[in-house]
C-alpha cells in the first residue's frame, strides 16, 4: 500500500501539474492500493477550504487515523531521532505519518526530503 503524502495530492490534484501527471504515470505503474492518513485528509481539507475552493473527493481514499500503536511508535522514531540529532529536522506531523505507514507496512510517497531521514529506521518510500 501506497500512501500519498499532502504534496504528492496537491500535483495530482492540479489538472495543470507535469509534475502530477509524471507522478500519476508512476503510481499506476506500481500496481498498488493507495491510502492518506488522517494528518493528510486533515491538511487538504484545510487547504481547500481556506482558499475557498472545493474540497475534493478524497475521502474515497482509504484513511488511517492515528492509533496507540502509531503514537508508540512515533515517540520511538522520535527518540532514535534525538539520539542522531535530527528530530527538530522531520517534525512532528511527519513522525505520526512516518509511524501511521510503518504499522501498517505500507510505503510513503513524498517530494519532501525529511522523510529521507526515516528510511534508516525501516520507513520505506515510494520514489517518484
Amino acid at each position: 500500500m501506497i500512501f500519498l503524502e499532502t504534496d504528492i495530492l496537491v500535483k495530482l490534484l492540479n489538472k495543470n501539474s507535469a509534475k502530477g501527471d509524471e507522478i500519476f504515470q508512476k503510481l499506476e505503474k506500481s500496481n498498488e492500493s493507495f491510502a492518506i492518513t488522517s494528518i493528510t485528509f486533515y491538511e487538504i481539507v484545510s487547504l481547500f477550504m481556506v482558499n475557498g475552493i472545493n474540497v475534493p473527493p478524497i475521502n474515497l481514499l482509504q484513511i488511517y487515523g492515528f492509533s496507540k500503536e502509531d503514537a508508540q511508535k512515533a515517540a520511538e522514531l522520535e527518540l532514535e531521532l534525538q539520539k542522531k540529532g535530527k528530530e527538530k529536522k522531520i517534525g512532528t506531523t511527519a513522525l505520526i505519518t512516518a509511524a501511521i505507514v510503518m504499522n501498517k507496512g505500507g510505503s510513503v510517497c513524498t517530494l519532501e526530503d525529511r522523510f529521507k531521514d526515516l528510511k534508516d529506521l525501516g520507513l520505506k518510500l515510494f520514489l517518484v
